[in-house]
């Protein structure tokens, strides 16, 4: 019996990680459908619900914000935030880091650790497109956006940490609880975009909920701290650690009860590739050792039998001159004497105590040092690790640089791409979604071949015309915008921002048009109406035609 669904009536938006490049695709994205009509509205209208994660979560809370004013209208939206980054305006890094550095903001929020990610979120907090806190989708007062889920990931358990209406956990299974839910709404947005966004090595963690409520005497508050798994805080990071496209939360939404999504749209700026590691081979041989290295840094930190003589040389000035040694006052020598002797003397005496106290606190750490050896290196292996000692300190420098470099490539990128492709396993494997499903990438239309597209890019033959070399170039363009949260000069000569939104916009104005045609393709085993969607078609491709000629023609509204 063919299969009975409505394309297009509940539509779920995942929006991935990816710094600024994932916030400007996503825009470039919701334009594109409040731009398209369906049934004689904007196509965004029928988004039900929302997934997002890291950069994506700077457009989707904004918007999710938005949608909630009844008197919403989208343009204004669209040009507020788009004015909020313009490269002219963008003042998101220099006021973090002037917040960081003032002294104030952190008395006045004194409930807050004094961090880089902490700045970003008290910013975050008070620009007008982010202004407010999650109270705001407790009861969605929007007509369409009933569910939202911006993700992070926590650091007691691993798990993606989920800020969400409806009757998801908020947080996770291990970490939600009644007493999550009596605080939770109010959680400030500025707090769950730097939660969603704060990524490995240029961020560190959130506290939970130390970081996120004012007021440590309320009871609520206080309950919560009282459970074990609260007292010390849980640590709150980038949802890209677990789950960089945010598609297994969206398909959480998609099984709930009451939830009936038609179709779910992946964005996704993440990449199946990245820069090759490099080795390091720059090692020269040195004259000295690791353990030779470490001894004389070492013996600065003792009694030194220099102290002790300036000590004396001082104790004898003084002695002599108070004994009219030297011609002057016959009654108390020369004061200047005496003035040299006192320093040479306390220089001494410091310059030993230091030294002595040095001196233990060396033997106390060598000695801390061997015990945690010990207790963590197998006694087979013990000599092999003290005989590094012997190694060549430029030799050492070598394999430390490339055990770093290796350990951030494998950190930021392998897991990720390992992830991404579980991920995307899971979300393409399940039957359930079958035709129910669309993935719009950065990269798809950016003119370069891919590992899975063998020596040319994988179009589709049926949407004519095929991607112009201007529409590539923008894309490629796009594409290449490095993984941050503010603009550098090569992104403002380059006009990243408006080819990621650009971007955003043809590449899912082509997916749709992909979508469609295969629907078309099981159109015997679907039980589909077809003439609005056929009606959807036509528009697509006229914009399609546009794009080719001026990818950049929707940025800047009419």
């Amino acid at each position: 019996m063919p299969e009975k669904f409505s394309p297009f009536k509940n539509i779920g938006l995942c929006f991935s990680g990816g710094g600024y490049r994932a916030t400007f695709y996503s825009l470039g994205i919701v334009s594109y459908l409040n731009h398209v009509q369906f049934k004689g509205k904007p196509l965004l209208e029928n988004v039900t619900a929302l997934s997002s994660v890291s950069g994506g979560t700077l457009l989707a809370v904004a918007y999710a914000k938005a949608a909630q004013d009844l008197k919403h209208d989208f343009n204004t939206f669209y040009m507020e935030f788009y004015n909020t980054f313009d490269p002219k305006n963008d003042k998101l890094l220099e006021t973090a880091i002037e917040k960081l550095e003032d002294d104030e903001v952190w008395k006045t929020n004194s409930y807050k650790t004094r961090s880089l990610i902490n700045a970003f979120a008290l910013t975050y907090m008070e620009m007008p497109v982010f202004k407010g806190a999650f109270s705001i989708f407790e009861n969605p007062t929007s007509k369409h956006l009933k569910l939202v889920c911006f993700n992070a990931t926590d650091f007691s358990f691993g798990l993606t940490y989920r800020f969400q209406n409806g009757t998801g956990d908020f947080g996770n299974s291990p970490l939600s609880n009644k007493q999550v839910d009596q605080l939770k709404y109010e959680v400030e947005l500025g707090d769950v975009i730097a939660s969603s966004s704060c990524f490995p090595l240029g961020f560190e963690p959130l506290q939970f909920p130390d970081d996120y409520f004012k007021d440590h005497n309320a009871v609520d508050y206080v309950n919560l701290k009282s459970l074990d798994r609260f007292k010390k805080g849980v640590g709150i990071m980038d949802g890209g650690i677990a789950d960089n496209q945010g598609i297994g939360s969206m398909m959480r939404i998609s099984e709930r009860v009451g939830v009936d999504l038609n179709l779910i749209v992946v964005n996704d700026v993440g990449s199946f590739k990245m820069v090759p590691w490099e080795q390091d081979n720059s090692y020269t041989k040195n004259s000295y050792s690791l353990g030779h290295f470490f001894g004389r840094i070492f013996s600065y930190f003792k009694v030194k039998p220099l102290y002790w003589i300036i000590f004396l040389i001082g104790l004898i000035l003084v002695v002599l001159n108070s004994l009219r040694i030297f011609s002057g006052c016959e009654d108390c020598g020369w004061p200047i004497i005496n003035t040299i002797g006192s320093i040479l003397m306390g220089i001494g005496f410091v310059l030993t105590l230091l030294g002595a106290f040095a001196s233990i606190g060396i033997k106390i750490l060598k000695s801390k040092i061997a015990r945690l050896f010990n207790k963590v290196v197998p006694e087979p292996l013990l000599d092999d690790i003290l005989s590094f000692r012997k190694l060549d300190i430029g030799l050492i420098k070598q394999m430390l640089t490339n055990r770093i470099s290796s350990s951030v490539l494998m950190i930021n990128d392998i897991f990720l791409k390992q992830l991404r492709r579980l991920n995307y396993d899971l979300f393409y494997s399940k039957s359930s979604l079958n035709h129910k499903r669309l993935t719009t990438t950065v990269y798809k239309l950016n003119g370069l071949k891919t590992p899975y597209s063998g020596d040319a890019p994988n179009y589709n033959k049926d949407i004519k015309p095929e991607p112009s070399t201007l529409l590539k170039s923008v894309g490629l363009t796009a594409s290449d915008t490095a993984t941050t949260l503010w603009w550098d000069k090569k992104d403002v000569a380059s006009k990243r921002m408006d080819t990621l939104i650009a971007c955003g916009q043809f590449t899912l104005c082509y997916e749709l048009m992909d979508y469609i045609l295969e629907l078309k393709k099981d159109e015997k085993d679907l039980d589909i109406d077809f003439r609005d969607i056929d009606v959807l078609y036509k528009i697509l491709q006229k914009d399609w035609v546009k794009f080719n000629k001026d990818p950049m023609f929707m940025v800047k509204p009419n």
